[in-house]
Formats: structure tokens, sequence, C-alpha cells
């Protein structure tokens, strides 16, 4: 007896099928959406507990990137050897430490009940908790290797956390809060800025701070290049606009590997470009009050035209009564209906209902989304980007158009801030229905890095048709394969309650 290998296994099995003279079948894709029983598809833990789901990919791009800038740290700090030692002050020993507690948690969610949704609540709260801290342990490595870096004279660097000389531009309270932006202090003295780009690819993104001026000049601190930027308000409600923080947005050019500083400086009155921002309610218009931005309403003619926004790529076209897209102009010229609707998804009155495994919705099947009064609907327009955002009550609704070149450009932004804690036994969905003739396939990506078809099937029940995507998706137009609708996602849009 000895023990074998897979190669072994894999050779004994070849050749015992070529002595019977028979071949074994092939299956292509995998095994979703699985069930285990009569139509107990289990296609609900693809969207249980959203925000833990998003945690995890936060957790998971901050090890990342924390990870390549303290080896960079190290590396460098090589160059400065004493008597054959690091420089002293740097923490290397702690910072490893958190590095390797943050991979540990970052692993253990990755158990079937953490990053599945599926656990009991106070499971998840400690899986949250252990989330959380992480993040926070590899914020500080993250920030002590940046400052070292950044460090003309390496003597100056202090290790004191307490006093921190980098803080981050936004704070995370709790487990189970939202990230809240910090408001940016300016005046005559120029504030530093500094971005990490960790990843190998040149990168246009738009950056938006929060700051206490709504005047604010930006620029290259290496060049002294002035930057272009758009000042936007800050909403504190649907209709009420924040008269101490503002929204400052530029595009950064990020080289690969990099850490970037800019300079932020208060600027005089009037000299940053503002956002003009149209505010509409179907039959009830809003009275919003601003002394720094300039607001404006549609009129009777206007209020019954789609709204619409475009930038040299796209142009779309928005519902007037709720905001949401309805049409798209590609860079083509071609013009493809592609409507965003909401709906809910009610359970089983009866038996077996929604859970966090299984996904039975009631015999009803969906139903539009309705609230008791039209939504308040923002039209923003500036010269960074412009934007439609839908506040309705359980959730508000923003589609952008960045006034950039290159894939940011060419592409929509959607995103969607969701409260349904109010809600029992029911499925809030966004849905896009377009006109691409997919037939009955399209694509979401298995891991991040790979795409697998999926097909619905009329024969199977409606939650045996719903496919997990992790980060992509897209539909291919059957008679063209051109490529004509993508989704990139970093949470979910469907949402669970109860």
């Amino acid at each position: 007896a000895r023990f074998g290998t897979l190669s072994d296994y894999f050779a004994a099995l070849h050749q015992r099928l070529n002595t019977a003279g028979t071949t074994l079948p092939t299956l292509r894709g995998d095994f979703f959406t699985y069930a285990d029983r009569d139509d107990h598809y289990w296609s609900g833990y693809f969207t249980s507990r959203p925000f833990y789901k998003r945690l995890d990919r936060t957790l998971e791009s901050m090890l990342r990137a924390t990870e390549i800038l303290y080896t960079l740290t190290l590396a460098e700090m090589r160059r400065f050897r004493k008597d054959g030692r690091l420089v002293e002050g740097f923490p290397a020993r702690e910072h490893y430490q958190r590095l390797t507690e943050g991979r540990r948690s970052l692993g253990l969610f990755q158990h079937h009940d953490a990053i599945a949704g599926t656990g009991r609540d106070p499971v998840v709260i400690d899986y949250g908790i252990r989330l959380f801290h992480a993040i926070l342990n590899l914020r500080q490595v993250l920030l002590s290797s940046a400052h070292w870096l950044l460090l003309l004279d390496k003597g100056q660097y202090h290790k004191d956390q307490s006093k921190s000389f980098l803080q981050m531009d936004d704070v995370i309270s709790a487990q189970d809060a939202l990230p809240q932006k910090t408001t940016l202090t300016l005046n005559d003295e120029p504030r530093s800025l500094i971005l990490f780009n960790p990843t190998e690819q040149h990168r246009t993104t738009v950056i938006n701070l929060v700051v206490n001026s709504p005047d604010a000049h930006i620029a290259d601190a290496e060049t002294g290049r002035p930057i272009a930027s758009q000042i936007s308000a800050v909403w504190v409600e649907p209709s009420k606009v924040s008269a101490e923080a503002f929204q400052l947005s530029f595009a950064a050019e990020l080289p690969p590997l990099s850490l970037i500083v800019y300079h932020v400086i208060k600027a005089p009155a009037g000299s940053t470009p503002r956002a003009r921002y149209t505010i509409h309610r179907h039959g009830n218009p809003p009275t919003v009050h601003s002394e720094h931005f300039q607001m404006s309403q549609l009129d009777g003619t206007e209020a019954n035209t789609p709204l619409s926004l475009s930038n040299k790529h796209l142009q779309m076209w928005n519902s007037p009564e709720t905001g949401l897209l309805q049409k798209l102009r590609l860079q083509s010229g071609l013009v493809r209906q592609v409507q965003v609707q909401f709906l809910w998804y009610g359970t089983r009155t009866s038996g077996d209902k929604s859970g966090a495994y299984l996904f039975l919705p009631g015999v009803e099947g969906s139903q539009a989304y309705s609230s008791s009064e039209p939504p308040l609907v923002r039209v923003t327009r500036g010269p960074i980007f412009s934007d439609i955002t839908s506040c309705f009550p359980h959730f508000t609704h923003t589609v952008r158009l960045y006034h950039l070149d290159g894939h940011a450009g060419k592409s929509l932004e959607i995103s969607n801030t969701v409260d349904i804690r109010s809600e029992t036994n029911r499925e809030l969905v966004m849905r896009i229905m377009s006109d691409v003739t997919s037939g009955n396939r399209f694509y979401t990506d298995l891991n991040g890095f790979q795409m697998q078809q999926r097909r619905t099937l009329e024969k199977l029940p409606l939650q045996a048709n719903f496919y997990p995507m992790t980060s992509s998706s897209f539909l291919q137009d059957v008679t063209s394969r051109l490529s004509l609708l993508s989704a990139q996602s970093q949470a979910v849009a469907s949402l669970r309650s109860g």
C-alpha cells in the first residue's frame, strides 16, 4: 500500500476506461442554482446580509493595498540600514502582526455561514466586529507606511498613533455603520492630500472630498499645476443642503503603485466652478434654499419632458416623474431602451418562507415599488460630473455621468443607498430592462476574474433563474456578438429584510 496522488487516480481511471472502451460525459459550467428538494433553490444567500458582503470586500481591498505599501516601505528601509538593523522608529513587527490578524479575519469570513450571510445574528455581529477591527488596524499600517515613505528626513518619523501624521478621509464608527466623510478644514496654508494607487495600472479616477469652504483650489504638489475641480452640495436631507460642508471633486491621474500628493487651499469667493441643481417632485414641487448653489425648478412644460444628461460619449433620458433611467444613446449613436425599475418580492404565506438560504417568492410574483407620494428628484450639472438622484422612502438612487475621457466617461455609474429595516419578509430589487437581443443568455463572473455564461429556463421556477454576481456581468447581442450592457458591482442591488 502507498499514498496515491491525483495523477495516480486519473491514470488508473483512464486505464480502466480505455480497457472498457468507453468515455465519461463532459459537463461545462457550474452547479448554480442549487436545490436540495422540491423548488427550494438556494438563491437566497446570494444577497443575504449585503452590508457584511460589502464590508468583506472593503477589508479585502484594504489588506491588499496595505500589504503592498508595507512591503515597499520595508524595501526602501533597507537603503537606510544602521549597524545592520532597520532604522529605529518604524514598528515593523507590530505592523506585521496587524497584517497577520487582518489576513486571519478575512480568511475566517470566507466560511460558508459568514460571506454567505447565513449565520445567526450574534455570530454575524462577532464576524462584523472582527472585520471592523481588522480594517482599523490596517489603516494604522497604511498611514504609518505612507508617512515613512513620504518623509525626506526619515529621522523625523514618529510612531505615536495618538498623534498620527496622516488621517484617513473617512471615519467608521462601528461595525454596523457606514463610513462618514471627514470634513477637511481649509485656510490660507495648503493642506496635503495623499492618494495611493495599489494597482499596477495607470488610473484616472474622480476623488470626492468634503471641505468646509464653498471655494477651494487644488494643485499637484510636485509641479504646482492647478487641477480642474467642482464644488457640489452635501445633502443632509433630500431637500436640505448643508451650510457647513461642501463636496470637492476632481479627476486624479495616478501612475501604477504610486503615492501622489495634492495641495488643497481655500480659494477666493466664487473662483471654483459650482454644480447647478434642478429640484423636482411631480405634483408637489419642493422649496430648496441655498446661498451657495443655484437652485431651480422645472416649469410646466419641462415637468412632462424626459430629463436628459449627456457627455461626449453618452446621453441618457430619465423619467420626469421618478428620475429613473429610460433610454441611453451609445457613442456609436445607437439608442437603446434601458429602463431601471424597482420592485418588491413578498414571500409565501404558508409553508416554508424565504430566508438566509432560500428565495421563495409569493405566488403573486413581483410587484412594482410604489410610495405614497412621488420621489424628490435632483438633477446635478457640473464640469466634472452630472447626475440624477431620486429620493424614495426606502432608498436613494443615483445615476451619474462623468465628463472625462477614458473608461469613466464611457459608462454610467449607478448607486443605491437602501434602508429597508422597517420592512419584514420583503425583498427590494433593482431590475434593468433593455432591448438587447440576448436571448435567454447572460454572463456573470465567478470570482472577479472569470466570466460564466448563464441561461434562464422557463421550465424552472423564478428563484432557480437567479445567479451570483461577484463583481461584474454583461449582456451580449446574439446577432452581432456586441456587448451592449454591462454592470460592475461592489455590493448587491437585491436586498433582503427581516
